[in-house]
């Protein structure tokens, strides 16, 4: 029996440039510490969980294709939100690796936009949305960098207008190329 090609699709929000900038240099300062890191050269982004595909060719079946124009034209009419971040906090992998992140701040309001995507972008795993900066580091480097992250008072804010839908082969190594942008709603 042959494995059926899959296509993995990850959806998610990339930050302005202005923004970027801001935790790229979060990014820097980390690898002046403890050397480089697995996540030091990636955008800054709030990803969804990943989604997959069978590369089906039969003309009859729903392809990945049909699934986005539906979901864009849901998008269409979801509007633009102000996210805010403010301060820093961590993940836990287990007792030996963390991940430090941009704190989004999670009020209701954003919550429940959060929470439509989840509906959209269905998953078994429950949506923490948040923007790494030190993506699952040896606890031993994030006990050098933690300390210095929980001085510093950063805010930072912008507004999400569109979402990104980037995709590759499941049998290809190597980065996801872009597949779409999907605007949101523009006006109130």
């Amino acid at each position: 029996m042959m494995d059926v090609p899959q296509m993995l699709f990850m959806n998610l929000i990339s930050l302005p440039d202005e923004s970027n900038a801001h935790i790229m240099r979060f990014k820097r300062a980390c690898a002046k510490h403890i050397g480089q890191f697995p996540s030091m050269k990636s955008r800054a982004h709030i990803s969804f969980p990943p989604l997959v595909f069978d590369e089906n060719t039969s003309a009859t079946s729903f392809s990945y294709d049909d699934y986005y124009r539906v979901i864009e034209n849901i998008l269409s009419n979801v509007p633009a939100i102000n996210l805010k971040l403010s301060g820093f906090e961590y993940l836990q992998h287990g007792d030996h690796y963390r991940t430090i992140c941009a704190a989004l701040e999670l009020d209701h309001v954003t919550m429940r936009w959060f929470s439509f995507f989840e509906k959209i972008f269905p998953s078994k795993q429950k949506l923490r949305p948040h923007i790494t900066i030190a993506r699952k580091i040896p606890t031993a480097s994030f006990n050098i960098l933690w300390p210095h992250f929980q001085k510093i008072n950063f805010e930072d804010r912008f507004t999400v207008r569109n979402i990104t839908v980037l995709h590759k082969p499941s049998y290809q190594a190597g980065a996801y190329q872009l597949y779409k942008d999907i605007s949101l709603r523009k006006g109130n």
